[in-house]
């Protein structure tokens, strides 16, 4: 997967209702759907422009109106995001996050069961 941008709050707001929509959305029909935040035209599309620009969304014209597409599936953002989260943090490596939660008592022993029986069901689907 190509190199994506970092995606702000508001940008990962703007991001799940897209998702979410299944379908290409334009800035009229994203500012009703962003009603309550009181946003301008020019606020929206700075923001879609940058999400473009972050490898997140595709445009594509159709008469004068711009249609908004995502460019990758929320499923593939989250990977994408856990594999930068653990490389960032823990040198890509999921133990060390793992062997985090549990030094910093993060982990219940009903949340290491769990993902023990997890990992036993995954260890015999191979």
């Amino acid at each position: 997967m190509k190199n994506l941008g970092r995606l702000s709050e508001t940008e990962l707001e703007v991001m799940e209702v897209i998702w979410e929509t299944a379908t290409t959305l334009t800035v009229n029909q994203l500012l009703d759907i962003f009603e309550h935040k009181g946003w301008k035209t020019s606020t929206l599309s700075t923001i879609l422009n940058r999400l473009i620009e972050k490898g997140y969304l595709t445009k594509s014209l159709s008469g004068k109106t711009n249609y908004y597409a995502p460019a990758l599936t929320l499923s593939e953002y989250k990977k994408y995001e856990t594999r930068s989260f653990l490389g960032r943090l823990y040198n890509g490596k999921v133990k060390n996050f793992i062997a985090a939660l549990v030094d910093d008592e993060e982990l219940s022993q009903e949340d290491i069961a769990e993902l023990k029986d997890w990992f036993a069901r995954e260890d015999g689907r191979k």
